[in-house]
């Protein structure tokens, strides 16, 4: 069954009645706040361009479909960010950012062929991944980084020798928001570990706003004050971030980034290597919980057969559950032994004590004690 889910958000200041009436305007089944619409479609389509309405009332909007495609875009003041510090992260159709009068857009749009997703209205992405477009205007490219990456795991338009963008600091150093963007595009956690090999540590610093604020001429401090009176909701950030375009040298490339980039076939060799080291490690601890908890049965062998013989000759289903679990455990103690023919003489000897009790039969097949 087709669905699609369109949620918008206004962050630095609410929409007003008018806004509020031309969102109610595209949809008979939208009840929008004023800070918050959601649109549902399971027959149809949105009835104007969501990146349009995202522009004119809001400044961050989440889209899923049933079909696999994922889009979350936000909206910047264009005096609060420097569009060319996102350049190196676009690709086309999938990662782009726009500029008109007033803003800046920045879209993500990520669709995965030949595979379908379950949308639950009840998961809030949105609230999960709005810290983000905070994150950004600090100079966080992270979730670009990891949108490339993950167009690049799944699109026909990149090749796999595509070379990397400028690795961001702070991929081994996952927040709550950056974590939440991983799992909503159910990236492979081995490609975003890998990733993670060539970007440094880098420590959050107190920023000089005293400084920056001094430095700025009187008409710039008439027109942050103007501002604030006027009384928009999130103007302290988007002063923060405008003092931050003047003055701060946002981490951008990182110094000798460009000369240890990779390509995507690259990244992804080293994610199967790193997946089967980790699957290996996995295997080996299992083999040695296992080991661990057979060691003390050894000495027990004759009783624990002795006490498969009596729950079977009980002649009930529901015992035979326990008397599988005990033939597991002595097939494995047999192979951790050596002694696994002598094992299937024992079996093959008990498959024909109890050949007429298909209910034991079948179990012992399920748990692949029998040929």
């Amino acid at each position: 069954m087709e669905y699609q889910y369109y949620e918008f958000r206004a962050i630095d200041k609410p929409l007003t009645k008018d806004d509020q009436n031309y969102v109610k305007s595209l949809s008979s089944r939208v009840y929008p706040t004023a800070h918050r619409a959601v649109f549902t479609y399971s027959h149809g389509d949105f009835h104007g361009k969501p990146l349009s309405v995202l522009e004119r009332c809001f400044d961050a909007m989440l889209y899923m479909a049933s079909w696999a495609s994922y889009q979350l875009a936000f909206r910047f003041p264009k005096s609060a960010i420097d569009p060319a510090a996102l350049q190196p992260y676009c690709l086309d159709h999938i990662i782009e950012v726009s500029t008109t009068k007033q803003y800046v857009i920045l879209n993500i749009n990520i669709y995965e062929e030949e595979k379908g997703i379950w949308i639950d209205e009840d998961a809030n992405w949105l609230d999960d991944l709005l810290p983000l477009r905070q994150a950004i205007l600090q100079g966080d490219y992270r979730i670009l980084y990891l949108a490339w990456l993950k167009a690049a795991a799944g699109s026909e338009w990149l090749e796999n020798d595509s070379q990397e963008p400028p690795v961001p600091p702070n991929l081994k150093n996952l927040n709550a928001p950056v974590q939440s963007f991983i799992t909503w595009l159910e990236l492979d956690p081995n490609l975003v570990a890998v990733a993670a090999d060539n970007s440094p540590d880098q420590q959050d610093s107190k920023e000089p706003f005293k400084d920056w604020i001094n430095a700025l001429s009187e008409a710039e401090k008439t027109k942050l004050l103007l501002e604030i009176v006027e009384g928009e909701s999130a103007i302290a950030g988007q002063i923060q971030a405008r003092l931050r375009q003047k003055f701060a040298k946002l981490p951008g490339v990182i110094p000798g980034a460009e000369t240890n980039r990779r390509s995507f076939s690259q990244l992804e060799a080293q994610a199967k290597i790193r997946c089967q080291q980790q699957k290996a490690q996995e295997e080996a601890a299992a083999t040695a919980k296992r080991q661990k908890h057979l060691t003390p049965l050894k000495s027990r062998q004759g009783q624990i057969w002795q006490t498969v013989h009596d729950l079977l000759d009980q002649k009930k289903s529901n015992l035979y559950d326990q008397a599988v679990q005990h033939l597991v455990e002595l097939r494995d103690l047999a192979q951790l032994e050596g002694t696994s023919a002598l094992f299937r003489s024992q079996i093959y000897q008990l498959e024909r004590q109890y050949s007429s009790r298909s209910s034991l039969l079948k179990r012992m097949q399920v748990a692949r004690l029998l040929k």
